[in-house]
């Protein structure tokens, strides 16, 4: 089978992880829009691309974000989120005349940053033009319907761990061998993730709970960074708002007791998986695109401070053999998921949708 894709996400591994897999079965992938190193050119060079494709017996075109069609000067022009949803929408009907299948993974309900002048009607072209749709949860595609957006045929895929599961043995027990509990939060910084948030319940935690908090990832928004700052003063935090390597990972994971991930919204979380294949117990808010997390690793609250401050302490408090419960509770959820069964899935939902001519 012969894939293309869209966009190529260099800086997340999922689809490396997938695509290997699929093409180790034979899938043949090829990643769109890369002819030139002008995004504004490959854009336009799309549907001379998708032709030769076609011609060359590509069938099926896997789309992951949108933000591929995104012009330069969108963020700061409602013209060009314009000029750039009517690219899109023409790029939708070339497929149908190309007779080409198109598959989209919803790792977002809708876009984290505005790609088009309604990102609504955007998702609902998207959709409405979609053989399949892949979720990674249940609650994917509830809040699509919420939007009165319902796809035609869809299928629940999980997000696959980062990394495979690590040894138990090979971990620190969360809980053990420290009195001060560790926590940590992992990941971009941006500000659907409630870093502030999460910083504001820790710093109204009572003086007497022995507790220590790690904030690391890159946070490229300079506003954002500054507030961070601001409410990390104090010897209790360290806030580390760069670039970390997967040997850092590593090693912020295994000093960890839980990990604190307080989204104000999300569809799916690579951060939490790659927490969970870490035996890290999670702390995370009741949101659907979370709900299929394993209950006996994960502690949630209602999403305001008051309910993080309350999960947190809860963590803080808790005896170590709890802690050592719900990590082997992480271990398990993760164990039983990989990326070879992943990819027999994909492989398996695009073929079905090939033959039935969906």
């Amino acid at each position: 089978m012969r894939i293309l894709v869209l966009p190529r996400e260099d800086t997340n591994p999922y689809q490396e992880l997938l695509y290997g897999e699929m093409r180790r079965r034979g899938a043949r992938i090829t990643y769109l829009g890369e002819l030139t190193r002008s995004h504004t050119l490959n854009l336009l060079l799309l549907p001379l691309e998708m032709a030769i494709r076609r011609l060359g017996g590509a069938r099926v075109v896997h789309l992951h974000w949108v933000y591929a069609f995104g012009l330069y000067g969108s963020g700061r022009s409602a013209a060009v989120r314009r000029a750039a949803e009517s690219w899109f929408s023409a790029w939708l009907l070339l497929l149908r005349l190309l007779d080409m299948r198109l598959v989209w993974t919803a790792h977002n309900v809708l876009p984290q940053a505005p790609a088009f002048a309604d990102d609504v009607r955007g998702r609902r072209r998207l959709v409405a033009a979609c053989d399949l749709v892949i979720a990674h949860s249940k609650g994917t595609l509830e809040e699509l319907a919420a939007l009165g957006i319902v796809p035609r045929r869809s299928a629940i895929i999980p997000h696959g761990p980062f990394t495979e599961a690590v040894e138990s043995a090979s971990l620190r027990t969360p809980g053990d061998g420290q009195q001060t509990r560790q926590l940590l939060f992992l990941g971009k910084i941006r500000p659907y993730k409630g870093v502030d948030t999460l910083l504001e319940a820790f710093a109204a935690l009572p003086p007497e709970l022995d507790a220590h908090l790690t904030v690391a990832g890159d946070c490229g928004d300079s506003s954002l960074a500054a507030e961070l700052t601001e409410l990390a003063s104090g010897s209790r935090v360290t806030l580390r708002l760069e670039w970390i390597s997967d040997e850092e990972i590593s090693r912020l994971l295994h000093l960890a007791d839980a990990v604190v991930l307080p989204y104000r919204k999300i569809t799916t979380s690579g951060s939490g998986v790659l927490a969970l294949s870490h035996g890290r117990p999670l702390i995370v808010p009741d949101l659907p695109g979370l709900a299929e997390l394993p209950d006996d690793a994960v502690v949630r609250y209602d999403g305001r401070t008051q309910g993080l401050s309350g999960a947190l302490t809860s963590i803080i408090r808790a005896d170590a053999s709890v802690l050592a419960k719900m990590s082997s509770a992480a271990y398990e959820y993760c164990a039983a998921m990989s990326w070879s069964q992943i990819a027999e899935t994909t492989l398996a939902e695009l073929a079905r949708c090939l033959a039935s001519n969906c």
